[in-house]
């Protein structure tokens, strides 16, 4: 495996059940949280990894760091392997899952120093930390709210700045500002050659910080790509105004391969969605009188529910 990689997931796939056969009936019932899964995540990257409630996010990750047994598969993090070495790799790595578990009868300040025993905190970086969360750490953890605890998780998982973070869903109950402030840190981490791997339902998180993507459906990646070229390449806006009042209609539209959707405007200008190699779109309008076209990029948004139609 290049050094360059940190993970290093092929044909993972996990099933939670059982269906067992007697004469012909069966019983119980197996259901394939995870297919065939190959992707590898690289040294000093932030991978965003994207699907939606049941799709087999937070199963993969559990999967990645041992948690759960998979049936089929190997998974290697620095070269490791997850199930044989998985001591030394979690010396290496921090994690926060999207159901946070807290000691309640601790503050902030004991559990920091409680987990400090086991795993080494990072002094100078704690201290950064404390100045960028604004959660109270000497109150009890079961008097906080949601978002100020999953800011103590934030700050467990980061303390050790740990080479490789596994996050699932990082930002759910933080404020717009207290994220930024979040997502500034994790660039900080990235730029010190730290790798991070993000599972979020917010597309514009994965938009804003994220370098590659995944995309999981029904439990099988779906796609991987850089979101720069991802947003070039699979979906663009289109509007475009025609000189003149003319015949055609969105149907006309629909007709070339690269039109997703077709929508008039007006009488002389039609929004559409055009995906890939747009050059099929513009030979076919050559013909034709234009007064204005735009194209953009689409958002990640719109490329990631094209992908979910």
């Amino acid at each position: 495996m290049s050094s360059n990689i940190i993970l290093q997931v092929d044909n993972l796939t996990k099933v939670y059940g059982h269906e067992y056969k007697f004469g012909f009936k069966k019983i119980g019932k197996e259901v394939i949280a995870v297919k065939n899964a190959c992707f590898s995540v690289n040294k000093g990257e932030i991978f965003g990894f994207l699907g939606p409630n049941g799709a087999g996010k937070t199963t993969t990750m559990r999967s990645i760091l041992n948690y759960l047994r998979i049936q089929e598969g190997t998974i290697t993090i620095f070269g490791f392997d997850h199930i044989k070495d998985s001591i030394e790799i979690r010396k290496r790595i921090g994690y926060i899952p999207g159901e946070l578990g807290l000691y309640e009868d601790f503050t902030g300040e004991e559990l920091i120093r409680y987990l400090d025993k086991f795993r080494p905190i990072n002094k100078e970086f704690m201290k950064e930390l404390k100045s960028v969360f604004r959660v109270n750490l000497n109150q009890k953890i079961r008097s906080l709210s949601h978002g100020n605890k999953q800011q103590i998780g934030l700050i467990i998982a980061l303390a050790p700045k740990p080479e490789f973070l596994l996050l699932d869903e990082p930002s759910i109950g933080l404020d717009p500002l207290m994220t930024a402030n979040f997502h500034k840190i994790l660039r900080k981490l990235k730029k010190e050659g730290n790798t991070i791997f993000l599972s979020s339902h917010d597309l514009s998180e994965v938009q804003s910080i994220c370098d590659r993507v995944g995309i999981i459906k029904e439990g099988e990646i779906i796609l991987i790509e850089e979101v720069e070229n991802l947003k070039n390449k699979f979906l663009q806006n289109v509007r475009i105004k025609f000189a003149k009042q003319n015949k055609i209609n969105e149907k006309d539209f629909l007709e070339l391969d690269s039109v997703i959707s077709g929508n008039r405007e007006n009488s002389t200008t039609f929004i559409l969605k055009v995906k890939e190699n747009i050059n099929e779109f513009l030979n076919w309008i050559k013909e034709f009188e234009i007064e204005r076209i735009t194209i953009e990029d689409a958002s990640l948004e719109e490329i990631f529910l094209h992908y979910y139609e």
